[in-house]
């Protein structure tokens, strides 16, 4: 459980990391789908743990997860939110800001990652494709979850 779990359990830096793990199990099992659906969701966790961290300073924590929940799933908004926010003077997320790969193909609003993967038949997501998002998956947590355990944040 990390500090930054909501009182109705959503706990979006553990998500991250189990959503991590489970996508690194599934894809060299064959099973590209639930690998890249997975990656999506360490994104959205990551990203959303920023918002939340940052917001947690000026607002309690729940008020802090609403303003992470009104990007929906939407990896580009919640990501320019996260930058936005690390960049502002004296910001305490400036630390955590994400590695993220610009032009990256999970980002693309058309063929990139989005929540309803979940509804695609088997083979929407090609193995290659899978394994190049949860690449950029891993580095965005380690760029954000990992050094905000690291200095106790979370």
């Amino acid at each position: 459980m990390s500090r930054l779990r909501l009182a109705s359990g959503d706990d979006h830096p553990e998500a991250a990391g189990k959503q991590l793990s489970d996508a690194q199990v599934l894809l060299p099992a064959g099973r590209a789908d639930g690998a890249a659906y997975l990656a999506g969701y360490v994104v959205e966790c990551a990203l959303k743990s920023i918002v939340i961290l940052e917001h947690s300073l000026h607002m309690n924590l729940e008020a802090a997860g609403k303003q992470a929940r009104r990007f929906g799933h939407k990896l580009n908004s919640i990501s320019r939110n996260a930058l936005r926010l690390a960049a502002v003077p004296g910001a305490r997320t400036a630390r955590y800001v994400p590695r993220m790969t610009a032009g990256h193909s999970l980002y693309d609003t058309t063929s990139g990652w989005r929540e309803t993967l979940r509804y695609r038949a088997a083979g929407a997501v090609a193995p290659s494709d899978a394994g190049s998002w949860l690449a950029e998956a891993q580095a965005v947590y380690e760029s954000t979850i990992v050094p905000m355990r690291l200095d106790g944040v979370v």
